[in-house]
């Protein structure tokens, strides 16, 4: 008789702790698709931009009017493109953790990390020869958020916990709309 009691407990106990775990694991992907549920590129002010949909409203991160790279076959509109399928893949795929800068292929680029500190591990974007990465990266988020943002500081690189970010920036009520507060690229 005894046996069967410490069965019956242990098949309770255990049937608990698998209730706690889903519950959590489920609480903690509700959070993250409560807050973003994909990046595309739009429009904002007239020009292409990765924008972010938040159950909140749409989030324009970047809006893509350099033409520096058009001769190489990258003109704003394939940028964007390209930009926000990178975005919402590594979103998907839960590596857009952080962004930071880096060197790939020798160029400076705008990348993800999967921590504060850490190394790009996935390509955003290439930036322009002569740019300045951390100023590019403050430039790009730093506009939308307040002081109080997610921009962090490690040695020389910067680092922009994307989460905070889209907890922080500032909705759109019409992604076609005109803003004069999102970056420029």
């Amino acid at each position: 008789m005894i046996e069967k009691y410490k069965l019956l407990r242990s098949i309770i106990a255990a049937g608990s702790i698998a209730l706690a775990v889903s519950a959590i694991g489920t609480h903690a992907s509700a959070q993250t698709s409560l807050q973003t549920r994909s990046f595309v590129c739009g429009t904002n002010n007239g020009a292409p931009a990765t924008i972010a949909r938040t159950n909140r409203g749409d989030v324009p991160v970047i809006r893509w009017t350099s033409d520096r790279f058009r001769d190489a076959g990258y003109s704003p509109e394939r940028r964007c493109i390209e930009v926000s399928a990178r975005f919402q893949q590594y979103f998907r795929n839960q590596k857009l953790n952080y962004l930071t800068t880096g060197m790939m292929n020798n160029q400076q680029v705008i990348c993800v990390a999967d921590r504060e500190g850490g190394d790009c591990t996935g390509l955003l974007f290439t930036l322009k020869r002569g740019s300045d990465p951390s100023q590019v990266l403050n430039n790009l988020l730093a506009v939308r958020v307040r002081a109080s943002g997610p921009l962090n500081e490690s040695t020389s690189r910067v680092y922009i916990d994307m989460s905070e970010y889209l907890k922080q920036a500032s909705v759109e009520d019409q992604p076609n709309s005109q803003s004069d507060n999102i970056p420029v690229w």
